[in-house]
């Protein structure tokens, strides 16, 4: 799972978990304050139950908000808003309730910790700040109407502490526990986040271990079947080409027949090919180095690879390049391997493009082609057994041809645009070079 879907799902079950506890919280509230009004007989204002319910409804309308989104910074946006109306509401509550000084303030702790927790730092410390302002607000409002004796408005009831100290030092307190509050919260939620992804990461790497290690085993079992089925299946196929060469001599004036035997001619070769990439897939890589040209390589490969009219070849081959050190018959067999499939990836014409370079201490050498392209999702599987986009061959072909240039001592790069076409590189450290 990737991180962004994890770190929305992680968010999205925390929410959900802390509506649940909120709206339980809020019904077994609202439960009491009926009790206490209509069994009790005390004489609390109907407003308080209104402002339960509608806490209720608002809390319920942001979960659906919530639970639409497919964006983690999306949800911390509109959770910011939800905390900042829910701390009205608190605010009022308290109000029509006569609760101020401390024991308001506790009821402030709970949405402080849980929006530290659920929301990023610069949005907690938002949340922070708009509680400290919520708490303070009506308290020294009540504060100042004790200490000028004037009544401008109806707020908390300050209790044994008028006329006294108190009331701003234990305001500064309350200040502090909130600002330590959000801190701790936003602290410990950092780390559980950073745990949780250090853990989906190991969980990755093992699940990504796992699945190398079955298809290492089913490539080993796929590879000594295939080793035995396409050494039974050359020599039948070889005698095959014979006769077919020595039937179309004895045909040769018969064009109907001539005409079904190239096709047959053909499709031996395509045959051929697949046999020829199981056994190089099978077949341990052993180089024997000897100095080589790049251009030699690729022009010797163009001769045994000559694509059909509709693909134009084009050589930009650099001249005075200095020798590699590789085995020259593996890196042909490479070049010839990316040649076919530069040709087999134009469906109708096209240009394919082979060009030798010198950069860096490297020699370079670039086959393109003018075909469909690479996707972006398959770019990083092409390399892989038996992964092909192709209804011809079976994915052999670059899995073979990676395994040449590394062996070798090279390595293979490739660039794609779908819709545009494909260029290869194959990087080689030059002869007395270190790579």
């Amino acid at each position: 799972m990737p991180e962004a879907e994890f770190e929305l799902e992680e968010i999205q079950a925390r929410i959900k978990r802390g509506n649940k506890m909120r709206t339980t919280a809020l019904l077994v509230f609202l439960a009491l304050i009926c009790l206490a009004r209509w069994g009790w007989g005390l004489p609390l204002p109907n407003r308080i139950i209104i402002l339960i319910i509608f806490w209720i409804g608002v809390s319920s309308v942001y979960g659906l908000l919530v639970g639409g989104q497919t964006s983690v910074k999306m949800i911390r946006m509109i959770y910011s808003r939800y905390f900042l109306l829910e701390m009205l509401i608190l605010t009022f509550l308290l109000y029509f309730l006569g609760l101020g000084g401390w024991m308001g303030a506790i009821f402030y702790i709970f949405p402080i910790i849980y929006a530290n927790s659920i929301l990023g730092r610069k949005e907690g410390r938002l949340i922070t700040l708009v509680a400290i302002l919520y708490y303070l607000f009506p308290v020294l409002l009540d504060y100042y109407q004790v200490l000028s004796h004037r009544r401008i408005f109806a707020t908390f009831d300050l209790g044994l502490y008028r006329n006294t100290p108190f009331v701003p030092v234990s305001s500064l307190v309350v200040i502090w526990v909130f600002v330590f509050a959000g801190y701790t919260s936003s602290v410990f939620s950092d780390m559980l986040r950073k745990s949780s992804r250090e853990l989906l990461g190991r969980t990755r790497e093992l699940e990504r271990v796992q699945g190398e290690l079955l298809r290492k085993e089913r490539l080993a079992a796929m590879g000594e079947m295939a080793a035995g089925l396409a050494h039974e299946i050359r020599n039948p196929l070889a005698v095959m080409k014979n006769s077919l060469h020595l039937l179309g001599e004895a045909v040769s004036n018969k064009e109907k027949a001539r005409r079904h035997l190239d096709l047959m001619d053909t499709q031996l070769d395509e045959a051929s090919y697949i046999v020829r990439e199981l056994l190089d897939f099978t077949r341990e890589i052993k180089p024997e180095f000897s100095s080589a040209s790049v251009n030699d390589l690729a022009r010797a490969s163009l001769r045994s690879r000559r694509p059909p009219r509709r693909v134009k070849v084009v050589k930009d081959l650099s001249r005075n390049l200095p020798e590699i050190k590789v085995d020259a018959t593996q890196i042909r067999q490479a070049f010839q391997n990316l040649i076919s499939n530069a040709i087999q990836a134009i469906p109708k014409e096209g240009k394919v493009s082979i060009r030798t370079y010198l950069e860096q201490k490297h020699l370079n050498i670039a086959v393109s082609d003018t075909g469909e392209g690479i996707s972006r999702e398959n770019l990083d599987k092409i390399f892989q057994p038996l992964f092909t986009t192709r209804s011809k061959g079976i994915g052999l072909g670059l899995t073979v041809t990676k395994r040449l240039v590394e062996a070798n001592g090279g390595r293979i790069e490739v660039n794609s645009k779908e819709g545009e076409g494909t260029t290869f590189y194959l990087r080689f450290p030059v002869a007395g070079e270190d790579e």
